[in-house]
C-alpha cells in the first residue's frame, strides 16, 4: 500500500518532489533495511539455502534468454540497435539494472537510448512489483505448489519481544540497530569511494549484506528486539519512496516498437519461467523470490520476503540476486557479442 500510494501522489504531483532527493532516501531506506532484517538470521541459513529456489533462478535466466532470443528474432528488422538492446535486457533481467547500464557504457551506446530502456524498464517492472505486493502470489498457488520450500520460524518472535518493552527500551533498542546498520552503511560507502572514487551500488549492497550475516553470530546483535520493526518501516518508505518514482506517462513514450519490444520480451520471459516452474515443481514462494532477484536485484529481496510472510527467505534470496548482479553483465555482453556477429 506504501507503492501504491507513492505513485498515486507521485503521479498527481509530479512535482511536489524533489526526485533526486527521493532517489536517495530510496536508496538509503533498503541499504540500512538490509543488515537490520540479516541480524536476526543465524548464519547456519546460509547452508540450508532451499534448493528449490536456486534451480528457480536458473529457471528464469533460462526463460530470459529464451525470450531474448526470440525478441531478437521478431524485431530485428523494425528495430535499430536490436544486438545492444537484446543484450542490456538480458543483464537486466538477469540480476538488476545495474546490469542494463553497465552494458550500455561497455557498447557506448547512445545515452538516450539508455534511460528510454531504464523508463520502459522501471514501467513494467513497477507494475510487476504492484502484482507481486498485491495479487500474483494467489493467483499462482492455483498453478504452482503452494507449500514454501522454506518455512517460516521464530522471527516473528521479535515483534513480540519488541512489545513488551518499555518505551524507553525500545526507543533504546531501534537507536542500537539503526546505529549498527548505518555504521556498516558508512564503513562499505568509504570502501566504496577509495575503489571507484563514488558510490557503488553494488559495493554497497554486497558490504552490508556480509557484514550483517557475519554480526548475525554476534548474540547480543542477534537478539536486538528492534530489528524487525526498524527494518519494516524502512521498507515502508523503500516503498512509497520507490512509487514516488513511478512515471506511469512512460507508458505511452512516442518510442512505440522499443515498447512493444518490452512487452513482448517481459511477457515472454515471465509465461517460459512460470511453465518450466510449473515442470519442474517450484513453489510460489521460490518463483517470486527467484524471479525478482533476476528482474530486480538484492534491494528488492526484503520488502518481497517480507510480503510474502516469509522472512527466512532474505538470505538466500539477496545472495541469488547477488550471483545475478555479478553473472548479468557478462551474459549480457555475450548476447550482444553473438548477435552482432549473426
Amino acid at each position: 500500500m506504501a507503492y501504491v500510494f507513492g505513485v498515486a501522489i507521485g503521479n498527481i504531483f509530479p512535482k511536489a518532489f524533489d526526485l533526486s532527493v527521493v532517489k536517495e532516501i530510496t536508496g538509503i531506506s533498503i541499504i540500512l533495511a538490509i543488515p537490520l532484517m540479516l541480524f536476526p538470521t543465524s548464519i547456519s541459513n546460509l547452508i540450508k539455502q532451499p534448493k528449490t529456489l536456486l534451480l528457480s533462478y536458473v529457471l528464469a535466466v533460462v526463460a530470459t534468454t529464451t525470450s531474448v532470443f526470440v525478441g531478437y528474432w521478431i524485431f530485428k528488422d523494425s528495430l535499430d540497435n536490436i544486438a545492444f538492446i537484446s543484450g542490456m535486457v538480458e543483464g537486466v533481467y538477469t540480476g538488476g539494472t545495474v546490469n542494463l547500464n553497465a552494458i550500455g557504457y561497455a557498447f557506448e551506446v547512445d545515452q538516450e537510448l539508455i534511460i528510454l530502456m531504464n523508463g520502459f524498464d522501471w514501467s513494467l517492472s513497477g507494475i510487476y512489483l504492484l502484482l507481486i505486493f498485491t495479487v500474483l502470489p494467489r493467483i499462482l498457488g492455483f498453478v504452482l505448489p503452494n507449500k514454501p520450500a522454506y518455512e517460516n520460524s521464530a522471527l516473528d518472535s521479535f515483534t513480540a519481544d519488541f512489545k513488551s518493552l518499555e518505551r524507553k527500551d525500545q526507543v533504546v533498542s531501534i537507536l542500537k540497530g539503526l546505529g549498527l546498520s548505518g555504521l556498516l552503511l558508512g564503513l562499505m560507502a568509504g570502501v566504496s569511494v577509495l575503489i571507484y572514487g563514488d558510490m557503488n551500488e553494488l559495493i554497497l549492497i554486497f558490504g552490508v549484506t556480509g557484514l550483517g550475516l557475519a554480526l548475525s553470530s554476534i548474540k547480543r546483535i542477534q537478539r536486538l528486539e528492534a530489528n524487525m520493526i526498524t527494518a519494516d518501516y524502512l521498507m515502508l518508505l523503500f516503498g512509497f519512496t520507490l512509487g514516488l518514482q513511478a512515471n506511469i506517462s512512460e507508458l505511452f513514450s512516442d518510442r512505440s516498437d522499443l515498447f512493444y519490444y518490452f512487452v513482448v520480451t517481459y511477457t515472454m520471459m515471465f509465461l517460459i519461467h512460470l511453465v518450466l516452474a510449473k515442470i519442474f515443481k517450484v513453489d510460489v514462494q521460490s518463483f517470486l523470490i527467484s524471479s525478482s532477484a533476476a528482474v530486480f536485484g538484492p534491494p528488492f529481496i526484503g520488502p518481497i520476503a517480507e510480503s510474502l510472510n516469509n522472512r527466512n527467505l532474505i538470505t538466500p534470496g539477496i545472495i541469488i540476486a547477488l550471483l545475478g548482479n555479478a553473472m548479468g553483465t557478462y551474459l549480457g555482453i555475450l548476447i550482444v557479442k553473438l548477435l552482432l556477429e549473426e
